[in-house]
């Protein structure tokens, strides 16, 4: 083999190598998204669904209106207190955390919450 050529296959070789090592690594992890926090104030709750408000302070990316369900592995707490969605009001500001994709829809859909903090002072 000449040299150009051995050259050219040890950069094909690496640059597959890289690649596998790369997909490996996105399938291997739990989530491909990492994850975002922003604040908003509670809109509407419907069972286990919430309709919020993102609040002023936040990324202009995260001030719309936003819809997520409130799963069992969602954590819910204040104060470093374990709470569940009952505890939540209208008009209650929390902080949302998630990852994965948003939904571009009106409100926008959140698929994933992974914790809700209340941010009252009081509960």
């Amino acid at each position: 083999m000449t040299k150009k050529k051995l050259t050219v296959t040890a950069g094909l070789l690496l640059l597959c190598a890289g690649a596998a090592a790369g997909i490996f690594c996105f399938a291997g992890s739990k989530n491909a998204y990492p994850a975002q926090t922003f604040y908003a104030t509670v809109s509407k709750i419907e069972g286990n669904n919430l309709t919020v408000q993102g609040m002023d302070e936040n990324d202009v990316n995260y001030r719309g209106a936003y819809w997520f369900p409130v799963s069992e592995e969602t954590e819910i707490t204040w104060r470093n207190k374990d709470i569940s969605i009952e505890d939540l009001d209208v008009g209650d500001n929390i902080s949302v955390s998630f990852t994965g994709e948003i939904f571009e829809t009106y409100p926008a859909k959140i698929r994933q919450v992974e914790a809700i903090r209340l941010l009252e002072d009081e509960l």
